[in-house]
């Protein structure tokens, strides 16, 4: 049975400091939760323990910078309007947690627990636009209402050789789907390569072993395919670095390249599609979709030399 997960107060901390500066942050009410589903209060605590003490795992970094983008302002057919810059403003978050205890040992205790991280985001897009001649500038604003949704796989281990001892470690994860409010618009597929790696992803929210998250050498080149619902969307890269288009194939799939870097560790990449009309025509409503993903960025001669 899920329920609202229990909260410890240091996740609570973690909440505001990730919140930033000018945005209003609510969480779930850690009071809130009953005893159901089969885990006890010290299984519940346990859980937002180790939530609280891997914020990496729980957030990512890349979808909701106030970071302006510049945008070329050049748009063919018949575009209303000549974006040349775009951020998004978060003014409010509403973060709720839930959990799914199962898999009961001979006990009757709990030995997985599923949480879905649930955000609510409310705030605006802004874009500043040029005429067709390039003057003229203005700001246009379009109501943002996003629904932010990741997963994350917990076991409850032992830490002594009796079995005694025994607490709860996070140990897969999925990646990150946000949707705005009523959006047509999606992605089907993302498609990476990169040295001898080449999958394709078609659910971010599939749960993945931490061991087996997608893993990249450091300093490789990366391509990246995606399609999406409509050939004349607008596909958006995201990573700390900065934000980058996409080239449109033509036939609905977008392409991208970017090169890993030497920090090791878990990152996080974000695909964003908007329909064109959302950057394009100053009464259209904003419509996005965006898939954040994680991947480990690994020194490869470390890792050849550990097998």
């Amino acid at each position: 049975m899920k329920k609202p997960l229990a909260l410890a107060l240091g996740l609570l901390l973690v909440v505001g400091a990730l919140a930033g500066c000018g945005k209003s942050t609510q969480t779930s009410d850690p009071s809130g939760s009953g005893n159901t589903g089969g885990g006890t209060a010290t299984d519940q605590a346990q859980v937002a323990d180790e939530l609280a003490n891997n914020p990496t795992l729980v957030d990512e970094d890349v979808y909701q910078s106030d970071t302006p983008m510049e945008l070329d302002g050049g748009a063919a057919g018949t575009a209303l309007v000549h974006p040349l810059r775009r951020w998004r403003h978060i003014d409010s978050s509403t973060r709720t947690f839930q959990t799914d205890f199962s898999d009961p040992d001979s006990l009757g205790r709990p030995t997985t627990a599923t949480v879905t991280v649930r955000r609510h985001l409310l705030g605006t897009l802004n874009l500043v636009a040029a005429d067709s001649a390039g003057d003229d500038t203005s700001r246009i604003q379009k109501p943002l209402d996003d629904n932010w949704v990741r997963r994350l796989l917990l076991k409850r281990v032992r830490i002594d050789a009796a079995g005694l001892s025994q607490v709860w470690r996070i140990v897969g994860t999925s990646g990150v789907k946000v949707t705005s409010k009523d959006a047509v618009t999606h992605i089907a597929w993302i498609r990476v390569q990169a040295g001898l790696r080449d999958t394709t992803i078609t659910d971010p929210l599939e749960l993945h072993r931490l061991r087996r998250v997608l893993w990249i050498a450091d300093n490789t080149a990366v391509h990246l395919t995606v399609k999406t619902s409509s050939s004349d969307d607008v596909v958006i890269l995201y990573r700390n670095d900065g934000r980058r288009r996409f080239h449109a194939n033509g036939d609905g799939t977008f392409s991208i390249d970017f090169v890993t870097g030497d920090f090791s560790g878990l990152r996080h990449f974000g695909v964003n599609a908007l329909s064109h009309g959302t950057l394009f025509d100053d009464v259209a409503p904003y419509d996005s979709q965006a898939w954040i993903l994680p991947f480990a960025v690994r020194d490869l001669d470390a890792l050849v030399a550990s097998r």
